[in-house]
């Protein structure tokens, strides 16, 4: 990774795009840069490396990757992506004909409801993941990109995903992931009268619809799996990206997926 970084600059590479289907250019920024364990300063891999054609970062060229390279889904499969004002959700719209997207607009919204306006975007869905306002096993694929850490009960938003799938379906998402952690980091809980309560140093994390950012609840571990394992998921699994032929820089980052299983 560090033999990548040619200065302490913007800079472009060359590298294979899963959206684009082709080698493309990207840009490497220092945007929300840090220092790792061996004192090395480097960017925040997953959230830069951009192709100038797609737009969409590492992370989010993961997840394309994964979807039609390993999982091998196809076009005509019914989508619920949870985002819907994002490159990466303009994206799948292309890669998918069926695809659904929401935002969380906050809790003055129902679930399915459409807000007419907000924030200068028209018609976005609002869904809460943890109350889902979808019928039962209708999407062939739920995704989500770094959105669970920010749900306190996250095992309650892995049910509804179980939930809204079909038999065979798969949850597909990324989330910052520790992994020298056996088990999640817990650093916000929320009482019975919904007022959070902080166990370590706020976090916040960047949101499409709101300037403040979102506060993060956990920070995941190897539990993780045993979670999805928990909430009638099947296969449970973490893959690794990295490679800079395709874009992909930072050691380790995960694409998860789990399965609903197939009706016997």
């Amino acid at each position: 990774d560090d033999r990548m970084l040619q200065s302490r600059h913007p800079f472009d590479i060359k590298a294979w795009c899963a959206a684009c289907n082709a080698v493309t250019t990207m840009r490497v920024s220092w945007h929300y840069c840090g220092t790792n364990g061996q004192g090395s300063v480097h960017p925040a891999w997953t959230e830069t490396c951009a192709c100038n054609s797609c737009g969409l970062n590492s992370r989010m060229r993961a997840l394309v990757d994964f979807l039609f390279s390993k999982l091998r889904a196809h076009s005509a499969m019914h989508v619920y992506m949870a985002e819907q004002i994002t490159a990466s959700f303009t994206g799948m719209k292309k890669l998918f004909s069926n695809v659904t997207g929401s935002e969380y607009l906050g809790p003055d919204y129902r679930p399915g409801e459409v807000a007419a306006e907000f924030k200068n975007h028209v018609h976005i869905r609002h869904e809460d993941l943890s109350r889902l306002s979808f019928s039962d096993g209708i999407f062939d694929l739920v995704l989500t990109q770094d959105v669970f850490e920010h749900i306190p009960d996250y095992q309650k938003t892995f049910s509804e995903s179980a939930r809204v799938l079909k038999a065979g379906g798969a949850l597909v998402f990324t989330v910052p992931f520790f992994y020298d952690q056996a088990t999640t980091c817990i650093r916000a809980t929320v009482d019975a009268q919904g007022t959070v309560q902080h166990i370590l140093p706020p976090e916040f994390h960047g949101n499409p619809v709101s300037n403040e950012g979102s506060l993060c609840f956990q920070n995941f571990g190897w539990d993780l799996l045993d979670a999805l394992r928990t909430s009638g998921l099947s296969q449970p699994q973490a893959h690794m990206y990295w490679g800079p032929w395709a874009g992909h820089i930072g050691f380790p980052f995960f694409v998860f997926s789990a399965h609903k299983a197939l009706v016997n």
